[in-house]
């Protein structure tokens, strides 16, 4: 074995100036490109899932228990708060819970009209996606005495009021009888997601605000937002919420049941799934486009090399050690281009990942930029995959190459 070794790896020297091969420059730059395209649409998938799904949640919830009418989002039907049904998340896979009331609402003023939910919450409240996106002023003021009119905002929904950080700000809501109810707020805060669907919908302020628009929703909520540990499986759990739900109903009488993000916005994790197929077509087309290429250019390269291999065969080198040879060589090929296109793809991500250089338009993609997940495990996935694969490929033309015969490449010298 260590002849085939130092004789492939003499022929993949550049010392004395010897030029690369058209065929071997072929083969490596295709096997780079083909490596850094899989690189970056591994990069891509995952980071569109990890972050929708982390604004998602932080606006949402892992789990959401509502009225089954609600499913998830509101309704005219509240949740009875109860220990009963506290009593339920006690489990180890639940990290944290809290309570929201919500209700749909239209901020007015003299020229502009825009539609929002008003979700109010209690001290407590994980606030942290909107801490973390705040680009004026401040959070709300939960759970204070005397309860404030605070309200954070969106960018979008603020640039379409024409309001700022200070301003006064006037709500109407529709009650349970039909009857309009005017309320006026203090703009404390905007802040800007990027993810189309919660900046147009979501404005935040303290839970007391949102009770006293319902008549008759006294010791009720709108649901439980239930934060899940890492790692856990969000279906899951909600399926076992669900069969302890049914129980509690017949039980206390108390109807509820348990929503995943995918349950709340199925539409968005549909989109999520046509993303896998689509990254699962580039990457077969990648490997299947630089295979062809890998294989063409060492079919060269031993077709260019006959006369080496009649004279090794004449000198007694069996079929299996001309494979071994061959193998070794279109290692050292592989070799280069998985190095070149590991290290352009990652540093694109890279460069992605912390710069978002690229934009994407909010109104069509839910998030402002390409977003790019150093995903250092499925990275070492696609090029252990790419070597092996490329590798296997390869006995063909090394297979040809056992076959020639020191005849046959002697009766042409």
């Amino acid at each position: 074995m260590w002849l085939e070794l130092n004789i492939a790896r003499r022929l993949s020297s550049r010392k004395g100036g010897a030029r690369v091969g058209v065929m071997e420059r072929v083969a490596v730059v295709a096997t780079a490109v083909s490596l850094a395209v899989i690189i970056i649409t591994l990069s891509v998938v995952v980071g569109f899932k990890r972050d929708l799904g982390h604004l998602l949640s932080g606006a949402v919830a892992d789990v959401v228990i509502t009225s089954p009418h609600s499913r998830g989002t509101l309704s005219s039907e509240g949740l009875e708060r109860s220990e009963a049904l506290e009593a339920l998340f006690a489990d180890e896979r639940i990290e944290s819970y809290a309570v929201y009331t919500a209700k749909e609402g239209v901020l007015k003023s003299a020229d502009n009209i825009v539609g929002v939910i008003l979700k109010g919450v209690e001290r407590g409240y994980d606030l942290k996606l909107y801490a973390d996106h705040i680009v004026a002023g401040e959070l709300p003021r939960i759970g204070e005495e005397p309860r404030t009119r605070d309200i954070l905002l969106s960018e979008v929904v603020a640039g379409k009021m024409d309001v700022q950080v200070g301003d006064r700000i006037e709500m109407v809501f529709i009650d349970g009888g039909g009857q309009m109810i005017r309320d006026r707020y203090s703009l404390v805060g905007i802040y800007r997601t990027g993810v189309e669907m919660i900046d147009n919908s979501f404005a935040i302020t303290d839970i007391g605000n949102v009770e006293r628009l319902y008549n008759d929703f006294e010791g009720l909520v709108t649901g439980y937002e239930l934060k899940l540990k890492e790692g856990v499986d969000n279906q899951l759990v909600a399926d076992d919420l669900n069969e302890r739900l049914i129980e509690l109903y017949y039980a206390e009488d108390i109807d509820g049941e348990a929503f995943t993000l995918g349950d709340i916005f199925p539409t968005v994790y549909f989109w999520l799934a046509t993303h896998d197929l689509n990254a699962l077509i580039v990457i077969v087309i990648m490997i299947v486009v630089a295979l062809l290429n890998m294989t063409t250019a060492l079919l060269i390269i031993v077709l260019e090399r006959q006369r080496m291999i009649g004279e090794l065969r004449a000198l007694g080198m069996s079929g299996w050690r001309v494979v071994r040879l061959f193998l070794f060589r279109a290692l050292f090929i592989v070799g280069r281009g998985v190095v070149w296109g590991t290290i352009v793809g990652i540093a694109l991500c890279a460069i992605q990942h912390h710069f978002a250089v690229v934009p994407l338009p909010a109104e069509g993609y839910l998030l402002s930029a390409v977003p790019a997940a150093m995903c250092w495990g499925w990275w070492a996935l696609a090029v252990v995959g790419s070597i092996a694969v490329a590798t296997v490929v390869m006995l063909l033309p090394a297979a040809y190459a056992s076959r020639i015969s020191p005849s046959e490449t002697m009766r042409y010298e």
